[in-house]
């Protein structure tokens, strides 16, 4: 959920757009309805995003009660700007665990550098492990010139601090990427960079990571390329239920299609002049919904049975699920167990995923 595009810092590779300047706070009354819509569909995490949404404390604090009245699993993504020193950390740390925050996800790079130093992002981990959060995770984007803060030099900085090194730190996550040029990013020569990520293969998070936006606009994923691209776009919970826009995202075979196989291999696929070098699936994505829309959608036109044949009915993720689903026969069926329990006694049913 994204509270705000505001942010207190400017950074050139941000697909957001955010900066000081960038003002879409989402009015109560969307928040609200969001709630009410989130409390119906009972989505596995929740994440507060921006923007920086340490920038509205109280209204933060107050809805991570809520989710976590709601019983849903939190997390936020923070510049960590506030963790000016150690005792600023834990101050502000206590308070959002306090509040039901379960989980942290901040980033330090050379696109960062002229907003903060990376202290106060040792001082938010040092805290952070110190405290009851189950996870921090921390990223490093690449853009095209060598950095001097990627994965390893935090690495570096983190073990001179940490009583621990980072790799025995069972609740610590340090992730590299590469910057994509969308967004502030727009203008970045990113054709000397190398993808980070796999970005061949299929899209886990389109369809299965939703985002709510201060319009009340709800996209398809969680990535950079939901704002440049219409596709993505699912509809309005000022318009509509959740649930109901939910169900068609479901059914759209696009969406399937670049779940199952990927953007990079779709392009592949399209009888266009395409050399360019992605740096990240989101790139990809972009691509493909922009520039090479009116082609993907005739291909998926055209080979509709084909493709929900071959590339949906008999993908090699679905086989994985339906081998999982064998493998696990005995416990699956102790649930369904306890779910027909809980009917005949008049209480919900629960499976736990």
């Amino acid at each position: 959920m994204f509270l705000d595009y505001k942010c207190n810092f400017a950074c050139g590779h941000c697909s957001v757009g955010s900066s000081p300047e960038t003002e879409f706070e989402m009015p109560e009354t969307t928040l609200d309805q969001a709630f009410d819509e989130i409390e119906r569909v009972n989505p596995k995490t929740l994440v507060f995003t921006g923007g920086e949404v340490t920038l509205h404390k109280e209204r933060l604090l107050e809805s991570l009660r809520r989710a976590d009245e709601m019983g849903l699993k939190t997390r936020i993504v923070t510049n960590g700007w506030w963790a000016h020193d150690m005792e600023s950390a834990r101050q502000m740390i206590d308070e959002l665990v306090d509040a039901g925050l379960d989980e942290l996800s901040t980033s330090y790079d050379d696109f960062h550098t002229d907003f903060i130093s990376p202290e106060p992002i040792i001082n938010l981990v040092d805290a952070g492990l110190e405290s009851d959060l189950d996870n921090i995770a921390l990223a490093c984007v690449v853009g095209p010139e060598d950095p001097e803060y990627d994965k390893e030099r935090i690495t570096e900085l983190l073990n001179e601090r940490l009583d621990e090194p980072v790799s025995e730190q069972s609740g610590l996550l340090l992730i590299e990427d590469s910057a994509v040029p969308l967004g502030s990013g727009a203008q970045l020569d990113v054709s000397s960079i190398k993808a980070k990520s796999k970005h061949d293969d299929g899209c886990m998070e389109v369809s299965s990571t939703l985002s709510i936006h201060p319009d009340g606009s709800v996209k398809a994923c969680c990535g950079h390329a939901q704002w440049y691209v219409p596709d993505l776009t699912l509809g309005n919970i000022k318009e509509e239920p959740l649930l109901e826009i939910l169900d068609r995202g479901k059914r759209n075979l696009i969406y399937w299609l670049i779940h199952e196989v990927g953007p990079k291999r779709l392009i592949d696929r399209l009888d266009v002049d395409d050399d360019t070098n992605y740096s990240g699936i989101c790139h990809a994505c972009h691509a493909l919904l922009g520039e090479y829309r009116e082609e993907f959608l005739a291909y998926a036109e055209e080979n509709r049975e084909e493709l929900i044949k071959n590339d949906i009915i008999l993908s090699d993720s679905l086989r994985r699920r339906a081998n999982t689903l064998l493998e696990n026969e005995d416990v699956i069926l102790e649930q369904i167990g306890s779910v027909r329990s809980g009917d005949e006694d008049g209480q919900p049913g629960h499976v736990r995923t």
